[in-house]
Protein backbone atom coordinates (compact mmCIF):
# COMPACT_ATOMS: atom_id res chain seq x y z
CA UNK A 1 0.00 0.00 0.00
CA UNK A 2 1.08 3.60 -0.44
CA UNK A 3 0.68 6.33 2.13
CA UNK A 4 -0.66 9.83 1.56
CA UNK A 5 -0.04 13.05 3.45
CA UNK A 6 -2.50 15.94 3.69
CA UNK A 7 -0.59 18.40 5.89
CA UNK A 8 1.84 21.05 4.74
CA UNK A 9 4.86 22.13 6.74
CA UNK A 10 3.94 24.73 9.35
CA UNK A 11 0.18 24.41 8.75
CA UNK A 12 -2.57 22.18 9.96
CA UNK A 13 -4.89 20.77 7.34
CA UNK A 14 -8.58 20.65 8.27
CA UNK A 15 -9.67 17.07 8.83
CA UNK A 16 -11.75 15.60 6.04
CA UNK A 17 -14.77 13.68 7.21
CA UNK A 18 -14.86 10.56 5.10
CA UNK A 19 -18.67 10.16 5.14
CA UNK A 20 -18.88 13.64 3.57
CA UNK A 21 -16.22 12.97 0.96
CA UNK A 22 -18.77 12.58 -1.79
CA UNK A 23 -20.60 15.75 -0.79
CA UNK A 24 -17.42 17.80 -0.82
CA UNK A 25 -16.36 16.32 -4.14
CA UNK A 26 -13.97 13.69 -5.34
CA UNK A 27 -11.16 16.13 -6.25
CA UNK A 28 -10.55 16.87 -2.58
CA UNK A 29 -10.40 13.17 -1.82
CA UNK A 30 -7.98 12.83 -4.73
CA UNK A 31 -5.73 15.51 -3.25
CA UNK A 32 -5.78 13.61 0.05
CA UNK A 33 -4.63 10.35 -1.49
CA UNK A 34 -2.73 11.00 -4.67
CA UNK A 35 -0.21 13.64 -3.60
CA UNK A 36 2.16 11.19 -2.01
CA UNK A 37 5.27 12.52 -3.67
CA UNK A 38 4.63 16.01 -2.29
CA UNK A 39 4.00 14.66 1.19
CA UNK A 40 7.24 12.71 1.13
CA UNK A 41 9.15 15.99 1.26
CA UNK A 42 7.32 17.14 4.38
CA UNK A 43 9.07 14.85 6.79
CA UNK A 44 9.10 17.52 9.48
CA UNK A 45 5.32 17.45 9.78
CA UNK A 46 4.17 14.01 8.63
CA UNK A 47 6.06 10.77 8.19
CA UNK A 48 4.38 8.86 5.33
CA UNK A 49 5.06 5.16 5.27
CA UNK A 50 4.90 2.94 2.18
CA UNK A 51 3.52 -0.57 2.48
CA UNK A 52 5.38 -3.04 0.28
CA UNK A 53 8.26 -2.74 -2.15
CA UNK A 54 7.95 -0.25 -4.99
CA UNK A 55 9.12 -0.48 -8.54
CA UNK A 56 10.80 2.91 -8.53
CA UNK A 57 9.27 6.09 -9.91
CA UNK A 58 10.03 9.64 -10.78
CA UNK A 59 10.01 12.58 -8.49
CA UNK A 60 7.80 15.57 -9.09
CA UNK A 61 10.43 17.84 -10.54
CA UNK A 62 8.30 19.00 -13.46
CA UNK A 63 10.79 18.02 -16.18
CA UNK A 64 10.74 15.05 -18.48
CA UNK A 65 13.14 12.14 -18.02
CA UNK A 66 14.27 12.36 -21.64
CA UNK A 67 15.48 15.93 -21.82
CA UNK A 68 14.89 17.52 -18.41
CA UNK A 69 17.94 19.49 -17.25
CA UNK A 70 16.92 19.28 -13.59
CA UNK A 71 17.03 15.52 -13.51
CA UNK A 72 20.17 13.80 -12.28
CA UNK A 73 21.67 10.80 -13.95
CA UNK A 74 20.13 8.37 -11.44
CA UNK A 75 16.61 9.74 -11.71
CA UNK A 76 16.69 10.02 -15.49
CA UNK A 77 18.01 6.48 -15.77
CA UNK A 78 15.32 5.15 -13.45
CA UNK A 79 12.56 6.83 -15.44
CA UNK A 80 13.94 5.65 -18.76
CA UNK A 81 14.36 2.06 -17.60
CA UNK A 82 10.82 2.05 -16.19
CA UNK A 83 9.54 3.23 -19.56
CA UNK A 84 11.40 0.67 -21.66
CA UNK A 85 10.52 -2.29 -19.41
CA UNK A 86 7.25 -3.40 -17.89
CA UNK A 87 7.89 -5.44 -14.71
CA UNK A 88 4.71 -4.22 -13.01
CA UNK A 89 3.04 -5.85 -10.02
CA UNK A 90 -0.73 -6.26 -9.95
CA UNK A 91 -1.13 -5.72 -6.21
CA UNK A 92 -2.82 -7.64 -3.44
CA UNK A 93 -5.96 -9.65 -4.06
CA UNK A 94 -7.90 -7.92 -1.28
CA UNK A 95 -7.40 -4.73 0.67
CA UNK A 96 -5.24 -2.89 -1.86
CA UNK A 97 -5.42 0.83 -1.26
CA UNK A 98 -3.81 3.66 0.65
CA UNK A 99 -2.99 4.58 4.23
CA UNK A 100 -3.42 8.19 5.31
CA UNK A 101 -1.59 9.57 8.33
CA UNK A 102 -2.89 12.85 9.77
CA UNK A 103 -1.05 15.32 11.99
CA UNK A 104 -3.20 14.27 14.93
CA UNK A 105 -1.91 10.72 14.57
CA UNK A 106 -5.15 9.37 13.15
CA UNK A 107 -4.64 6.53 10.69
CA UNK A 108 -7.22 5.97 7.98
CA UNK A 109 -7.17 3.00 5.64
CA UNK A 110 -8.67 3.63 2.21
CA UNK A 111 -9.13 0.29 0.51
CA UNK A 112 -11.32 -0.74 -2.39
CA UNK A 113 -14.48 -1.28 -0.34
CA UNK A 114 -14.04 2.03 1.48
CA UNK A 115 -13.60 3.95 -1.76
CA UNK A 116 -16.65 2.25 -3.30
CA UNK A 117 -18.72 3.26 -0.28
CA UNK A 118 -17.45 6.81 0.19
CA UNK A 119 -17.49 7.71 -3.51
CA UNK A 120 -20.94 6.29 -4.19
CA UNK A 121 -22.86 8.71 -6.38
CA UNK A 122 -25.88 10.30 -4.74
CA UNK A 123 -28.12 13.33 -4.82
CA UNK A 124 -28.63 15.30 -8.01
CA UNK A 125 -25.68 13.57 -9.67
CA UNK A 126 -27.43 10.22 -9.25
CA UNK A 127 -30.56 11.57 -10.94
CA UNK A 128 -28.46 12.89 -13.81
CA UNK A 129 -26.75 9.51 -14.23
CA UNK A 130 -30.12 7.76 -14.28
CA UNK A 131 -31.07 9.85 -17.31
CA UNK A 132 -27.59 9.62 -18.88
CA UNK A 133 -26.21 6.26 -17.73
CA UNK A 134 -23.04 6.49 -19.82
CA UNK A 135 -21.76 9.40 -17.74
CA UNK A 136 -21.82 7.26 -14.60
CA UNK A 137 -18.78 5.28 -15.75
CA UNK A 138 -15.12 6.20 -15.92
CA UNK A 139 -12.58 4.88 -18.43
CA UNK A 140 -8.94 4.22 -17.52
CA UNK A 141 -6.43 3.67 -20.33
CA UNK A 142 -2.96 2.18 -20.13
CA UNK A 143 -0.39 3.95 -22.26
CA UNK A 144 1.65 0.86 -23.15
CA UNK A 145 0.21 -1.03 -26.13
CA UNK A 146 -3.25 0.53 -25.67
CA UNK A 147 -2.98 4.18 -26.63
CA UNK A 148 0.32 3.72 -28.49
CA UNK A 149 2.12 0.71 -29.96
CA UNK A 150 5.04 0.75 -27.55
CA UNK A 151 6.00 -2.87 -28.13
CA UNK A 152 7.10 -2.13 -31.68
CA UNK A 153 9.21 0.81 -30.48
CA UNK A 154 10.84 -1.33 -27.80
CA UNK A 155 11.72 -3.95 -30.39
CA UNK A 156 13.27 -1.30 -32.64
CA UNK A 157 15.30 0.08 -29.74
CA UNK A 158 16.73 -3.34 -28.85
CA UNK A 159 17.54 -4.08 -32.47
CA UNK A 160 19.22 -0.69 -33.01
CA UNK A 161 21.47 -1.15 -29.97
CA UNK A 162 22.37 -4.68 -31.08
CA UNK A 163 23.39 -3.43 -34.53
CA UNK A 164 25.35 -0.49 -33.13
CA UNK A 165 27.27 -2.64 -30.64
CA UNK A 166 27.73 -5.60 -33.00
CA UNK A 167 25.74 -7.97 -30.78
CA UNK A 168 23.42 -10.79 -31.94
CA UNK A 169 19.69 -10.25 -31.74
CA UNK A 170 17.31 -13.26 -31.96
CA UNK A 171 15.07 -13.47 -34.99
CA UNK A 172 12.35 -15.21 -32.96
CA UNK A 173 10.32 -12.98 -30.67
CA UNK A 174 10.99 -13.57 -26.98
CA UNK A 175 8.21 -12.35 -24.72
CA UNK A 176 10.33 -12.35 -21.55
CA UNK A 177 12.59 -9.72 -23.12
CA UNK A 178 9.93 -7.08 -22.41
CA UNK A 179 8.67 -8.39 -19.06
CA UNK A 180 11.80 -7.82 -16.97
CA UNK A 181 14.38 -5.18 -16.26
CA UNK A 182 16.64 -4.41 -19.26
CA UNK A 183 19.75 -5.32 -17.27
CA UNK A 184 18.42 -8.78 -16.57
CA UNK A 185 17.25 -9.13 -20.17
CA UNK A 186 20.82 -8.41 -21.31
CA UNK A 187 22.34 -11.04 -19.01
CA UNK A 188 19.64 -13.74 -18.83
CA UNK A 189 17.70 -13.57 -22.12
CA UNK A 190 20.02 -12.17 -24.78
CA UNK A 191 23.21 -13.42 -23.08
CA UNK A 192 25.18 -10.44 -24.31
CA UNK A 193 27.39 -10.24 -21.21
CA UNK A 194 27.74 -11.42 -17.63
CA UNK A 195 29.32 -8.19 -16.41
CA UNK A 196 26.66 -6.25 -14.52
CA UNK A 197 28.27 -2.87 -15.19
CA UNK A 198 28.34 -3.57 -18.92
CA UNK A 199 24.72 -4.75 -18.73
CA UNK A 200 23.70 -1.46 -17.14
CA UNK A 201 25.46 0.47 -19.90
CA UNK A 202 23.64 -1.50 -22.60
CA UNK A 203 20.32 -1.06 -20.78
CA UNK A 204 20.91 2.68 -20.68
CA UNK A 205 21.58 2.72 -24.42
CA UNK A 206 18.34 0.82 -25.06
CA UNK A 207 16.36 3.19 -22.84
CA UNK A 208 17.83 6.26 -24.55
CA UNK A 209 17.08 4.86 -28.01
CA UNK A 210 13.54 4.00 -26.95
CA UNK A 211 13.01 7.52 -25.60
CA UNK A 212 14.14 9.01 -28.90
CA UNK A 213 11.82 6.76 -30.90
CA UNK A 214 8.95 7.47 -28.53
CA UNK A 215 9.23 11.23 -28.83
CA UNK A 216 9.73 11.21 -32.60
CA UNK A 217 7.78 8.31 -34.12
CA UNK A 218 5.12 7.22 -31.59
CA UNK A 219 1.67 6.79 -33.15
CA UNK A 220 -1.72 5.91 -31.71
CA UNK A 221 -3.27 2.52 -32.27
CA UNK A 222 -6.16 2.00 -34.63
CA UNK A 223 -9.43 3.47 -33.42
CA UNK A 224 -8.01 5.21 -30.33
CA UNK A 225 -8.61 8.78 -31.53
CA UNK A 226 -12.15 8.06 -32.75
CA UNK A 227 -13.00 6.25 -29.52
CA UNK A 228 -11.76 9.13 -27.36
CA UNK A 229 -13.71 11.60 -29.49
CA UNK A 230 -16.84 9.51 -28.97
CA UNK A 231 -16.25 9.44 -25.22
CA UNK A 232 -15.87 13.21 -25.25
CA UNK A 233 -19.22 13.63 -27.01
CA UNK A 234 -20.98 11.35 -24.50
CA UNK A 235 -19.18 13.11 -21.60
CA UNK A 236 -17.56 9.97 -20.22
CA UNK A 237 -14.45 10.97 -18.20
CA UNK A 238 -11.19 9.30 -19.21
CA UNK A 239 -7.87 8.86 -17.39
CA UNK A 240 -4.44 7.79 -18.61
CA UNK A 241 -2.06 5.57 -16.60
CA UNK A 242 1.62 5.50 -17.54
CA UNK A 243 5.05 4.84 -16.04
CA UNK A 244 6.48 8.05 -17.54
CA UNK A 245 6.55 11.38 -15.74
CA UNK A 246 3.94 14.08 -16.26
CA UNK A 247 6.06 16.45 -18.35
CA UNK A 248 6.93 13.78 -20.90
CA UNK A 249 3.37 12.46 -20.95
CA UNK A 250 1.97 15.93 -21.66
CA UNK A 251 4.50 16.39 -24.45
CA UNK A 252 3.57 13.08 -26.08
CA UNK A 253 -0.17 13.67 -25.78
CA UNK A 254 0.18 17.16 -27.22
CA UNK A 255 2.11 15.81 -30.20
CA UNK A 256 -0.52 13.12 -30.78
CA UNK A 257 -3.40 15.56 -30.26
CA UNK A 258 -4.94 13.62 -27.37
CA UNK A 259 -4.32 15.87 -24.36
CA UNK A 260 -7.82 17.36 -24.24
CA UNK A 261 -9.48 13.94 -24.20
CA UNK A 262 -8.08 12.89 -20.81
CA UNK A 263 -9.55 14.39 -17.68
CA UNK A 264 -6.60 13.35 -15.51
CA UNK A 265 -3.25 11.56 -15.64
CA UNK A 266 -1.58 9.06 -13.30
CA UNK A 267 2.15 9.20 -13.97
CA UNK A 268 5.41 8.33 -12.26
CA UNK A 269 5.17 11.62 -10.34
CA UNK A 270 2.32 10.14 -8.31
CA UNK A 271 4.76 7.46 -7.09
CA UNK A 272 2.34 4.53 -7.05
CA UNK A 273 3.78 1.11 -6.27
CA UNK A 274 1.41 -1.32 -8.03
CA UNK A 275 -0.99 -1.29 -10.95
CA UNK A 276 -3.93 -1.59 -8.54
CA UNK A 277 -2.90 1.61 -6.77
CA UNK A 278 -2.58 3.41 -10.10
CA UNK A 279 -6.09 2.35 -11.07
CA UNK A 280 -7.50 3.40 -7.70
CA UNK A 281 -5.76 6.76 -7.98
CA UNK A 282 -7.23 7.23 -11.46
CA UNK A 283 -10.72 6.41 -10.15
CA UNK A 284 -10.35 9.00 -7.39
CA UNK A 285 -9.20 11.65 -9.84
CA UNK A 286 -12.12 10.84 -12.14
CA UNK A 287 -14.59 11.12 -9.26
CA UNK A 288 -16.07 7.67 -9.93
CA UNK A 289 -16.27 4.67 -7.60
CA UNK A 290 -13.84 1.91 -8.61
CA UNK A 291 -16.72 -0.48 -9.29
CA UNK A 292 -18.01 1.97 -11.94
CA UNK A 293 -14.74 2.17 -13.87
CA UNK A 294 -13.50 0.29 -16.94
CA UNK A 295 -9.81 -0.29 -17.64
CA UNK A 296 -8.31 -0.75 -21.11
CA UNK A 297 -5.13 -2.82 -21.06
CA UNK A 298 -3.15 -5.26 -23.18
CA UNK A 299 -1.45 -7.50 -20.60
CA UNK A 300 -2.76 -10.06 -18.07
CA UNK A 301 -1.22 -8.25 -15.08
CA UNK A 302 -3.33 -5.15 -15.64
CA UNK A 303 -6.46 -7.28 -16.03
CA UNK A 304 -5.80 -8.94 -12.68
CA UNK A 305 -5.18 -5.55 -11.06
CA UNK A 306 -8.43 -4.17 -12.47
CA UNK A 307 -10.47 -7.07 -11.11
CA UNK A 308 -8.76 -6.72 -7.72
CA UNK A 309 -10.05 -3.14 -7.70
CA UNK A 310 -13.61 -4.29 -8.56
CA UNK A 311 -13.30 -2.69 -12.01
CA UNK A 312 -14.23 -4.08 -15.40
CA UNK A 313 -11.42 -4.94 -17.80
CA UNK A 314 -11.35 -4.58 -21.59
CA UNK A 315 -8.36 -6.30 -23.21
CA UNK A 316 -6.84 -5.32 -26.55
CA UNK A 317 -5.03 -7.90 -28.62
CA UNK A 318 -1.44 -7.10 -29.41
CA UNK A 319 1.67 -8.35 -27.60
CA UNK A 320 -0.30 -11.12 -25.86
CA UNK A 321 -2.45 -13.78 -27.45
CA UNK A 322 -6.18 -14.01 -26.89
CA UNK A 323 -6.00 -17.08 -24.63
CA UNK A 324 -3.73 -15.21 -22.18
CA UNK A 325 -6.35 -12.43 -21.91
CA UNK A 326 -9.31 -14.72 -21.23
CA UNK A 327 -9.88 -13.24 -17.77
CA UNK A 328 -10.95 -9.92 -19.28
CA UNK A 329 -14.64 -9.03 -19.38
CA UNK A 330 -14.33 -8.08 -23.05
CA UNK A 331 -11.59 -8.72 -25.62
CA UNK A 332 -11.26 -6.90 -28.94
CA UNK A 333 -8.66 -6.45 -31.64
CA UNK A 334 -8.90 -2.65 -31.64
CA UNK A 335 -11.07 0.12 -30.25
CA UNK A 336 -12.63 0.56 -33.67
CA UNK A 337 -14.80 -2.47 -32.85
CA UNK A 338 -16.30 -0.90 -29.71
CA UNK A 339 -19.48 1.11 -29.22
CA UNK A 340 -20.79 3.04 -26.24
CA UNK A 341 -23.36 0.34 -25.60
CA UNK A 342 -20.58 -2.22 -25.11
CA UNK A 343 -19.44 -0.30 -22.03
CA UNK A 344 -22.95 -0.20 -20.60
CA UNK A 345 -23.42 -3.92 -21.13
CA UNK A 346 -20.38 -4.67 -18.96
CA UNK A 347 -22.45 -3.58 -15.95
CA UNK A 348 -25.67 -5.35 -16.98
CA UNK A 349 -25.28 -8.10 -14.34
CA UNK A 350 -23.93 -5.87 -11.61
CA UNK A 351 -25.13 -7.09 -8.22
CA UNK A 352 -25.60 -10.71 -9.26
CA UNK A 353 -22.08 -11.59 -10.36
CA UNK A 354 -19.56 -13.81 -8.60
CA UNK A 355 -18.49 -12.51 -5.15
CA UNK A 356 -21.20 -9.82 -5.12
CA UNK A 357 -23.00 -9.32 -1.82
CA UNK A 358 -26.51 -10.77 -1.73
CA UNK A 359 -29.31 -10.49 0.82
CA UNK A 360 -30.30 -13.51 2.85
CA UNK A 361 -33.30 -13.84 5.17
CA UNK A 362 -32.27 -14.35 8.79
CA UNK A 363 -34.46 -16.48 11.03
CA UNK A 364 -37.82 -17.87 9.99
CA UNK A 365 -38.91 -17.13 6.43
CA UNK A 366 -42.06 -15.00 6.09
CA UNK A 367 -45.30 -16.99 5.76
CA UNK A 368 -46.67 -17.52 2.29
CA UNK A 369 -50.21 -16.51 1.47
CA UNK A 370 -52.25 -19.36 0.14
CA UNK A 371 -55.50 -19.01 -1.77
CA UNK A 372 -58.00 -21.31 -0.11
CA UNK A 373 -60.81 -20.71 -2.62
CA UNK A 374 -61.41 -18.72 -5.76
CA UNK A 375 -64.55 -17.41 -7.41
CA UNK A 376 -64.80 -17.07 -11.16
CA UNK A 377 -67.37 -15.07 -13.04
CA UNK A 378 -68.79 -16.54 -16.18
CA UNK A 379 -70.11 -19.80 -17.46
CA UNK A 380 -68.32 -23.05 -16.96
CA UNK A 381 -68.32 -23.67 -20.68
CA UNK A 382 -65.83 -20.85 -21.14
CA UNK A 383 -63.30 -22.81 -19.09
Amino acid sequence: MASAAVAKAGATAPPLSLPRAQARGAPRLAAMVVRRSAGARLRGAVQPRAMGRGTGGAGSSGQGPFNGPQHGRGERERNLLNAVSNPERAGSEYGEGFVQFRVSGERIHLDVDTLNEQMKIGGAQRIRHSMRPDEAHGLIFNWDNVVADTRGLQRKAWRAVAEAEGLPFPSIERQQLYDMRPERAVTDVLLWTRDWKRAQELAWLVATQYAQLLLETAETREGVTDWLQLMGKTKVPCALVTSMDRHTTDELLARLGLRNYFTCLVTADDDMETMAQRFLSAAIKLGRPPNQCVTFSADPTSITAAHNCSMKAVALLGPHKAFTLKNADLTCASMAELTVYNIRRLFANQGSEHMDLTKKIAGQPPPRRRITHATFDGDDDEW
